[in-house]
């Protein structure tokens, strides 16, 4: 169709984007439906086809808006797409999640006297469009390869538009990933219902297409460091990691059962799909939800509440005009039933008897003058104290950027945790750059898009200077590149310690090189399992030793997995390793699989030149594991039974107490790990003894990087995360009450899995 004989009507009403009754909005169904085709022409039709596009200008990315809606008004919706596709790679991303009425909406000139065009809603169409009809082998014309390499830290926005940029600019890209899912806070943080994966999973699928390689499983700043990637033939690398390391509270009762952060609820939902019956991954959702913030994390939240059939209320210290939320996801929220209660905020969380959060204080609060958001401060009131009865609550009041990276990289200049870049996004480490929410903090989808298209075109820029010859003839660079068969997490032996326990050895080479004592893993035995935390044993050249005891259901699960099977994930080493010193007597305190935790250990004090005590024990001679390794990594090796079939009868605390009395001498330090009742006795009795102690925590974790904050443990007087702050901690500040009273949050779910069977 001749577009000059389509005659545009700015007068048109803005169409409604269609969306499921609230009845209807269960589970993770997609809440708006989309623009039919009649709607898609309609709206398009609206559209003044300026000659200066302020639309385009205002979009972060410089999204074709003009040049793909004349395309949906010429009823050319393939063509749209591949308008739309040559300045923005992601439009089923952008077109459900960006903010438009924040960028190109707000500049549409259409809207200075009538509503906006609805770019978004458009672009959206335009994509689904193409997804249903548009062919399913899609060629695309791509440079000859440049030969060099880059890598990218994550797998969230910014490094998708990056990753994206730099392949079709002929370079060879490698993405990064932590998790065992792609597209960082789009895949944990965003629900099924507002961005389904499918539309994820064929974005990223177009990188695939494009030659770009993931890897997930991938920690950089663990697995490899950043100077290990350079080493290993890395020109440049761009680090995405985003915002995951969130704010607490900071409120009396913060840790009681029941008590979420925002990043912690919706990754056990959204990422490991608890809204499953079926789901190996639980969350705990009560009768009554209130959901702390303001933004669209909060918005997500206590919309996932409601699907759980609880009575939700988002507690907002400002007014509704200071909600950071879109719009139209407030909408939703209140259209599904969420109630808002503004100038308000918590003071503290009450318990009931079972650590369970059972009740909230709040203080009402009034605007005074803007503080640095520009925003109105909030003043509480004296005096306006008052409860509200509450099961689940989930605080979404932010996040700081997660700090493994930048530990593991010191000479990376940041200032309060985000990575300090230029204009062009370079950091002041020479070939590292960086975007998105670790650059910005908390921010939007599209900003951190703009970040990787950014750095994207520095990081060419650089290379061409740096290696003109690449440029000349195609061809890739000598270099080692990654054969997915080397890390499949194969088991290359196991064998049965006692019924209950076994000891795997898991192909993992790369993890095998770094792990040091004291260090864990997150494993994933099947794409359907939990991820749960195991210690590491030992290590051989290409292979690292787990033992797992068998006691729910995931790790029966694993314990069930034969020689030859592979896990279908495992993320490490993480945590920080022992601190290994000459100290004198060091004595080690194992109970249970404990022992075999401790064995590195142990192994470990004694080669820097201790005198090491290793005290470990058992229900029974029967369920003694080891034997033979621990005692060789000790000076003085003793067994306690609770039955009394083997060495001392009694519990290992009596053990301690016992040879105490033997020896007349104080240790330099004592070193627990084990059940936590037993580590809680032990540090107990080296607080009587004056020894300085440690212990070694492995609470209820998700993600084990810092993301989540559900592995918090309250040491002193400080709230500490076990997965990147541990997992040794000083055993005489650790609240051990709170910590098992927490480790027995799913206590009835396992049980459940477990009755119902593998």
């Amino acid at each position: 169709m001749d577009k000059t004989r389509v005659k545009r009507n700015p007068k048109l009403p803005r169409q409604v984007l269609p969306l499921l009754d609230p009845p209807e909005r269960q589970g993770p169904r997609e809440v708006a439906c989309g623009f039919q085709t009649e709607q898609a022409r309609q709206e398009a039709l609206r559209c003044l086809d300026c000659r200066d596009p302020k639309c385009i200008d205002a979009c972060p990315i410089q999204t074709d808006i003009r040049g793909f809606i004349a395309k949906v008004v010429d009823g050319d919706y393939l063509g749209a797409y591949r308008v739309l596709e040559q300045t923005n790679p992601f439009p089923g991303i952008c077109g459900r999640v960006c903010q438009h009425e924040l960028y190109c909406e707000k500049s549409c000139l259409l809207g200075k006297k009538l509503e906006s065009v609805a770019i978004g809603s458009l672009e959206r169409f335009v994509a689904d469009f193409h997804r249903e009809f548009g062919p399913k082998d899609e060629r695309i014309e791509m440079p000859e390869p440049n030969g060099l390499r880059v890598a990218l830290v994550g797998s969230g926005p910014a490094s998708l538009m990056c990753a994206n940029d730099l392949a079709r600019k002929g370079y060879h890209v490698t993405v990064f990933e932590a998790l065992h899912e792609l597209g960082g806070v789009l895949a944990y943080g965003i629900p099924p219902f507002r961005l389904p994966r499918e539309i994820i999973q064929e974005e990223i699928g177009r990188l695939r297409s494009l030659g770009v390689e993931f890897r997930t499983n991938f920690i950089v700043g663990r697995t490899q460091t950043v100077e290990e990637l350079f080493e290993e033939g890395y020109a440049a690398i761009f680090v995405g990691t985003g915002a995951g390391l969130p704010y607490l509270l900071g409120i009396p009762g913060e840790n009681l059962i029941g008590c979420y952060t925002a990043n912690e609820f919706l990754t056990r939902i959204n990422l490991m799909h608890a809204y499953e019956d079926t789901a190996d991954t639980p969350v705990r959702v009560g009768a009554r939800t209130v959901v702390i913030g303001g933004g669209n994390s909060a918005m997500d939240a206590a919309r996932w509440a409601k699907r759980f059939g609880s009575d939700t209320t988002i507690l907002f210290r400002r007014g509704r005009a200071e909600l950071r939320a879109r719009l139209e996801e407030i909408e939703h929220a209140e259209e599904e039933g969420v109630r808002f209660e503004f100038l308000a905020a918590p003071v503290r969380l009450i318990g009931d008897g079972e650590n369970r959060v059972a009740a909230m204080e709040c203080i009402r609060m009034r605007l005074g003058e803007p503080d640095e958001s520009g925003r109105p401060s909030p003043i509480p009131i004296p005096g306006s104290e008052y409860l509200i009865p509450v099961e689940t609550v989930v605080a979404a009041i932010g996040q700081a950027p997660n700090p493994t990276l930048q530990r593991a990289t010191p000479q990376l200049l940041t200032k309060r945790g985000k990575i300090v870049i230029d204009e062009t996004g370079k950091t002041s480490m020479e070939g590292v750059y960086a975007g998105g929410d670790v650059v910005r903090g908390g921010s939007t989808v599209i900003l951190a898009m703009k970040d990787g298209r950014q750095s994207a075109a520095a990081i060419d820029r650089a290379l061409r200077r740096q290696f003109p010859e690449n440029f000349l003839e195609p061809g890739y660079a000598a270099g080692v590149t990654f054969d997915p068969e080397l890390d499949p997490f194969r088991i290359v032996r196991r064998r049965a310690l006692t019924p209950e326990i076994t000891r795997f050895e898991i192909h993992a080479p790369r993890i095998a090189a770094k792990w040091r004592p004291g260090q864990f893993v997150i494993v994933r035995p099947t794409p359907e399992s939990e991820r749960i935390p195991l210690t590491l044993v030992d290590s051989h050249a290409d292979t690292v030793t787990l033992i797992v005891q068998a006691i729910g259901k995931t790790t029966r699960v694993m314990a069930a997995l034969p020689e030859g099977a592979a896990l279908a994930d495992v993320l490490g080493p993480l945590g920080r390793a022992c601190h290994i010193a000459k100290l004198g007597t060091v004595m080690c305190v194992a109970g249970g699989v404990g022992v075999a935790e401790v064995l590195p250990v142990a192994r470990a004090f004694r080669e820097a030149g201790n005198q090491v005590v290793l005290l470990c024990g058992a229900r029974s001679n029967a369920h003694r594991i080891l034997d033979e390794e621990l005692r060789l990594a000790a000076d003085d090796m003793r067994w306690a039974t609770d039955d009394g079939s083997f060495g001392f009868w009694g519990t290992v605390v009596d053990l301690m107490r016992a040879w105490r009395e033997e020896k007349n001498l104080v240790p330099d330090l004592v070193h627990v790990i084990g059940p936590i009742p037993m580590m809680s006795a032990a540090a107990k009795l080296t607080r009587e003894w004056g020894a300085r102690t440690v212990a070694s925590l492995n609470p209820i974790m998700v993600d084990g990087t810092g993301m989540c904050g559900g592995c918090r443990v309250s040491v002193g007087s400080e709230v500490k995360f076990a997965c990147v702050d541990g997992p040794e901690f000083d055993a005489h500040g650790v609240d051990f009450d709170e910590l098992t009273l927490r480790n027995r949050a799913y206590r009835d779910r396992e049980a459940q899995a477990c009755k119902i069977g593998l």
